[in-house]
């Protein structure tokens, strides 16, 4: 009896462990891309990372490479007077109680991206600026970096690290 509990167990687990994986999805652009990304962080890198907010790049490289870069956002966007003091970023997606947002120049602003910012206190309404509300950067903090095949984006690499992604990939990812 103990020997069956014992497989029903670990087969429960082995289960739920890869249950996430359905979530990723074979065929699409940059953004099925992001959101493949952004499942996998979730559900390979949860216990680690204690941020709640999370800047996303995407690169298109000639090679059908899309690459996707995650990294924890400590940054704050100062609202002064109702006028940013910052580019605020135009897409978003919020998975697993953590918020995802990038730049987007091929879609635009999404409408909510203001209310959902402001939701996870990204955005901070001050009177005045001071020398402290500057860009702050953790050279020991790392990026995951995701390398998917355009043709199959169940096909990627992760990699973390402190350098950002490069202008050109020399990454090898066996596509075919």
């Amino acid at each position: 009896m103990r020997k069956y509990i014992l497989i029903f167990s670990v087969f429960f687990l082995v289960q739920s462990c890869s249950s996430w994986k359905e979530d990723l999805r074979k065929n699409g652009d940059y953004e099925i891309a992001i959101k493949n990304a952004i499942v996998d962080f979730c559900n390979t890198l949860p216990s680690s990372n204690k941020d709640k907010t999370f800047s996303v790049s995407y690169k298109e490289y000639k090679s059908g490479i899309i690459g996707i870069s995650i990294f924890g956002d400590i940054n704050k966007i100062y609202s002064v007077n109702g006028s940013f003091q910052s580019r605020v970023k135009d897409r978003f997606i919020e998975y697993d109680n953590n918020l995802f947002y990038w730049y987007d120049e091929k879609k635009g602003k999404d409408p909510n991206i203001i209310n959902k910012l402001s939701e996870y206190k990204v955005i901070e309404k001050v009177d005045s600026l001071t020398e402290d509300m500057g860009y702050t950067v953790d050279d020991a903090k790392k990026a995951t970096h995701y390398y998917f095949c355009k043709n199959n984006l169940l096909i990627y690499k992760k990699e973390k690290s402190s350098i950002a992604m490069p202008k050109e990939l020399r990454k090898n990812l066996n596509c075919k």
